[in-house]
């Protein structure tokens, strides 16, 4: 089957030839790519800029320490554990939330093994509501 013939780069006024399949000559093609990463770069600092101070927490290597030391103790996420489920824990997570009571940080008591899909659910139910109760997963199938 035929290739299609190259395009004329897509930049305003430039008569170049794009570069294999794409839109663009080479120059213009870096150009963009450029100014894609500076606008993702801007969007991140944002974003951060956005957080609050208590996510600090969470870069540390005290933190770090000990999010690794307790999912070696915990390999399996906690809530999919308790109805049956089989999942490796992929993180560690507050049960009172390390906003509300930073005291209680390191505290094993306060910490639970879980999955993604399980933090997220419980995350959402948290900022929705403010309580971090466990949601029951959907029944599959007709039993």
């Amino acid at each position: 089957m035929p290739l299609a013939p190259a395009a004329v780069c897509s930049f305003p006024n430039c008569l170049r030839l794009a570069v294999g399949r794409g839109t663009r000559c080479a120059e213009h093609k870096a150009l963009r790519e450029a100014e894609r990463a500076a606008a993702i770069k801007e969007t991140h600092k944002a974003y951060n800029a956005k957080r609050p101070a208590s996510d600090k927490f969470y870069w540390t290597n005290t933190w770090k320490r000990k999010s690794e030391s307790f999912r070696e103790a915990h390999p399996l996420c906690m809530e999919c554990e308790s109805i049956g489920l089989v999942v490796p824990s992929t993180m560690v997570d507050h049960i009172i939330p390390y906003r509300e009571r930073p005291d209680l940080g390191l505290v094993d008591s306060n910490l639970r093994a879980l999955c993604w899909q399980c933090h997220n659910r419980i995350g959402k139910k948290v900022r929705d509501c403010g309580v971090a109760e466990r949601v029951e997963p959907p029944k599959l199938g007709r039993f």
